[in-house]
């Protein structure tokens, strides 16, 4: 496939994708990126088109990437989780700079201190979990969630003045 042909191609699908990301990510941000990485690996792997269809050919590498990407996140998750058993939970980490000690132990203190309905899920998004996924654990709406994890940002931000740059 010529280059000229390959840009013609992608342009004619490109709202399609961002709409698909979407639908994949449910994440602005994400699906941009994952669009981003779409194309890429379509102009990379170009020469190895040789169906009918860029459509469904495009589509695919796009749902491919979505996948490899979900499945890297969860393995991740997991090593975070077993991580964090291993060592005892999160507040029983250890540093080497006994000033990066009592700092991670200052951060700890104030993030305990956050009201529950805040902090719990302040933690979770620390953690890696998306909105909806906290949301759906919580059995909260989604912009509840947002608000409580935007509260408690502020609320440490306010508290940690001397950590924040």
């Amino acid at each position: 496939m010529k280059k000229m042909e390959l840009s013609q191609q992608i342009t004619r699908v490109e709202i399609q994708l961002k709409h698909y990301a979407y639908s994949l990510t449910m994440n602005k941000e994400d699906a941009l990126d994952l669009c981003q990485d779409t194309v890429l690996k379509a102009i990379t792997y170009a020469a190895h088109f040789t169906g009918t269809s860029f459509k469904a050919w495009i589509f695919t590498i796009m749902k491919n990437l979505f996948i490899n990407s979900y499945r890297r996140k969860v393995k991740e998750r997991e090593w975070l989780l077993q991580s964090k058993a291993s060592n005892g939970g999160i507040g029983n980490l250890s540093f080497d700079n006994p000033l990066s000690t009592q700092n991670y132990k200052d951060i700890i203190k104030e993030l305990n201190q956050l009201d529950q309905s805040i902090g719990v899920p302040f933690k979770m998004f620390v953690e890696g979990y998306k909105y909806k996924e906290i949301a759906k654990i919580m059995n909260l709406p989604i912009g509840t969630i947002k608000s409580r994890i935007f509260m408690g940002r502020r609320i440490l931000m306010g508290n940690l003045k001397d950590y924040v740059s």
